[in-house]
């Protein structure tokens, strides 16, 4: 079966409104297409020639003569082509990187064009999430680097038939997290990361509507709630889709939900390229006036030296037409007779009087002594002793059936203490950020769930065997 063509419209298309580039080196041009296989990655990619066959009002479109090269309109036909046939043909593992799909995606409404996004796509194999080896390999790493210095992440999951939790496993994700963590040399994401409940018409009609409804709601069920709090963690722009690439119409592309992602993505896209339209509007201002400042102090400065230069003259021409005058003779003043005192009586020499306080007073206002501030050293081997203790004193008091909250609530300051000190997301930390959650969980100590969980989080990518099974037992008993 062909790929459905639209004929070229004779009318010429409106001019592509460049976008302003971010600097060289910041960011990876594109927009990545992110999830396990069969997660719906390359549908994506042929759901937006499906968007102009839509009905909507105000909807997006990619038209193949958007596309900037002959390579991006092959694979948009060809993904169009597998998607209305319900098929599709996995992306292959590669060493080289992969080629983006750049076109323009224009937004329409009534007929008009409204606007527009140029985007591109960068559709890697799910091995690279999925399997720890390609995520290791070079290529992996450098795939992880690009994304996480990218424009956005579309990271899709595919919903099960039945609505029920999905089987991925869970600490897959988190390593995903922690890998573009450190790829990207920064405690969060900064990007727009929209994660999507994919292949929603494989649900029911009523849990369809529910997802598109809440989708938040409908991954929580699908992921649970560890997981979407790992990702409010490590993405601080996030938001959460239902959608569907293939619709339900049998046969053709409707694609459902991809609207509002691309709405989002615009929205975001928007804000980066001003924030970096700014930026660069102040560098610029700031380089002309550094510029005109010493301009205009190399010009103060010779027109102070020219006014210096011009006053001395006038003094000495003055100087030199002034008659010479003649020399005056120094008289000195008449010398001063003492009269010489006849009086027998001798003169009696007063002592000197000191004053009450000068001469030791004890009315002397008295002088308090200076208290001497004692600096707080911290000492984190005492922390980390005490911290032990405090648990272990827990631990005791708890296995007597005796009261044990304010142990583990001493072991939780302690630790707290050490994390605080310590560099922020550092390893080293595992063993104290399990002894906090277990503190909090073993004492009740009514923490919030989600710094509980991030604590387990840590512990779950850098612990060892034993800490990870402690930390699974942990997440089982809250629920998460």
């Amino acid at each position: 079966m062909t790929a459905p063509t639209t004929p070229p419209s004779p009318v010429a298309p409106p001019a592509i409104t460049p976008v302003p580039s971010l600097p060289p080196g910041d960011t990876h041009d594109g927009f990545f297409l992110w999830g396990a296989p069969k997660a719906g990655k390359s549908g994506f990619i042929g759901a937006l020639y499906g968007l102009s066959r839509g009905d909507d009002v105000e909807r997006w479109t990619a038209h193949p003569k958007d596309c900037d090269d002959s390579h991006t309109q092959a694979m948009v036909l060809r993904a169009h082509e597998e998607l209305s046939e319900r098929r599709n043909t996995k992306t292959g593992v590669r060493d080289m990187p992969y080629r983006p799909l750049r076109l323009t995606l224009r937004k329409m409404k009534a007929g008009r064009q409204v606007g527009e996004l140029r985007v591109a796509l960068v559709d890697p194999a799910g091995e690279f999430s999925v399997d720890p080896a390609h995520r290791l390999s070079s290529a992996g790493k450098q795939l992880y680097r690009q994304v996480a210095t990218s424009h956005g992440v579309l990271w899709l999951f595919e919903a099960t038939p039945d609505g029920a939790a999905s089987t991925l496993d869970r600490l897959l994700i988190l390593e995903q997290l922690v890998a573009l963590l450190e790829a990207g040399g920064a405690p969060q994401l900064d990007l727009p990361v929209a994660i999507c409940l994919s292949k929603i018409d494989c649900l029911a009609e009523e849990k369809r509507r529910a997802a598109l409804a809440n989708p938040t709601e409908a991954l929580l069920g699908h992921l649970g709630a560890t997981s979407l709090t790992w990702f409010e963690a490590v993405c601080p722009t996030l938001r959460c889709f239902a959608v569907s690439s293939a619709g339900v119409v049998p046969d053709k592309v409707r694609p459902i939900g991809l609207n509002e992602v691309l709405d989002w993505l615009e929205d975001h896209r928007g804000r980066r390229v001003r924030t970096a339209r700014a930026s660069a509007i102040r560098g610029r201002a700031f380089d002309l006036v550094k510029r005109w400042t010493s301009v205009v102090a190399k010009g103060t400065m010779l027109v102070a030296i020219g006014a210096g230069v011009a006053f001395g003259g006038v003094l000495a021409a003055r100087k030199l037409l002034q008659p010479p005058e003649a020399p005056a003779e120094v008289v000195g003043p008449a010398p001063v007779v003492q009269p010489v005192n006849t009086s027998s009586s001798a003169v009696t020499a007063k002592p000197a009087v000191r004053t009450r306080q000068s001469a030791g007073d004890v009315n002397r206002a008295p002088t308090r002594p200076v208290a001497k501030t004692v600096p707080v050293i911290f000492d984190a081997k005492v922390e980390r002793d005490s911290m032990r203790a405090a648990f272990a004193q827990g631990l005791a008091a708890q296995g007597n059936r005796q009261k044990a909250s304010e142990w583990f609530r001493r072991a939780y300051v302690h630790a707290t203490r050490l994390i605080e000190r310590g560099q922020p997301a550092s390893k080293e930390y595992t063993p104290e950020r399990l002894i906090r959650a277990r503190a909090c969980v073993l004492g009740q100590l009514q923490c919030p769930r989600a710094a509980v969980s991030e604590d387990l989080t840590w512990v779950l990518v850098f612990g060892d065997d034993a800490q990870r099974r402690t930390a699974v037992r942990l997440l089982e008993r809250i629920g998460a």
